[in-house]
């Protein structure tokens, strides 16, 4: 089960997810999983946790492992084209884009994998999630097309490697936005005017993208954003981990509000 956390930077998403994967970790192995590139997950959880794994990658690491992942298929598709040199692999895997698509990629795994009974994502600022899974989505619209013209080039490379290549690439891509389109999303906001504004447009651009956002969470409530929230968090104070550590307390005592944001919440609950 993998549940998501949205909204513009500062509105207390990583706070959030921190304190739902807390607490979701009292009933099952749990992963706490960053796409935000300058995490700060380490700070919150610097100890260990029963049942909870955090998972926080930074840009280069991610790079590695997906040279490691498709580095050798890679080679092998492109030496039957030219001359392959150890600078081009380097080359493709820093592309812009591809350490996000494989970032999402390993989220997504992370659920498929059943290793976990959740799996929470603490995303990065909105443009940059936005930006995330709308390149997931063209990934694999391109990789179709790209089918579709290797079929025609066939004849001339002579391999079906590429073909076979593409062919994973499409799978996984395809497996991979499915489960984007099952995700629980949840948009977190604080009352000021553009955290409202950005997290309608969020909602709105998901909806758009066939992406179900199953309801915002007010951080920092005053009252001004609580009428169409599911969940409003009053203003508190103390150190980031006992705010985290407060909130989990809180969804401890209201297993039915947890289960409520577990299955997808369609009603106002707190």
């Amino acid at each position: 089960m993998l549940l998501a956390f949205v909204g513009k930077g500062g509105v207390g998403k990583t706070t959030i997810a921190s304190a739902v994967a807390l607490s979701l970790s009292k009933e099952g192995r749990t992963a706490l999983v960053s796409s935000d590139f300058m995490p700060s997950l380490k700070y919150l959880f610097q100890g260990v946790y029963k049942n909870l794994d955090v998972v926080e990658m930074q840009e280069r690491e991610v790079v590695e492992k997906w040279k490691l992942r498709y580095g050798s298929e890679v080679v092998a598709v492109l030496s039957n084209i030219f001359e392959v040199e150890d600078w081009i692999l380097d080359h493709i895997a820093s592309s812009p884009g591809v350490a996000e698509e494989f970032l999402i990629s390993n989220i997504i795994e992370m659920d498929l994998s059943h290793e976990y009974d959740y799996v929470v994502w603490d995303t990065a600022a909105s443009s940059s999630t936005m930006h995330l899974i709308l390149l997931q989505r063209e990934f694999y619209d391109h990789l179709s097309r790209d089918v579709k013209i290797y079929l025609k080039l066939r004849d001339v490379v002579h391999s079906d490697k590429i073909l076979d290549l593409l062919g994973q690439w499409e799978e996984l891509a395809q497996k991979v936005w499915n489960k984007m389109l099952s995700t629980k999303f949840y948009v977190v906001t604080t009352a000021d005017e553009l955290s409202v504004v950005q997290a309608a447009e969020i909602t709105e651009d998901l909806g758009n993208m066939g992406i179900k956002v199953r309801g915002k969470i007010c951080n920092r409530s005053t009252g001004k954003c609580d009428n169409d929230a599911i969940l409003s968090i009053p203003e508190m104070t103390g150190s980031s981990v006992e705010i985290v550590n407060e909130i989990s307390k809180g969804l401890n005592k209201n297993r039915e509000l947890l289960s409520l944001l577990r299955s997808g919440a369609d009603q106002k609950v707190l």
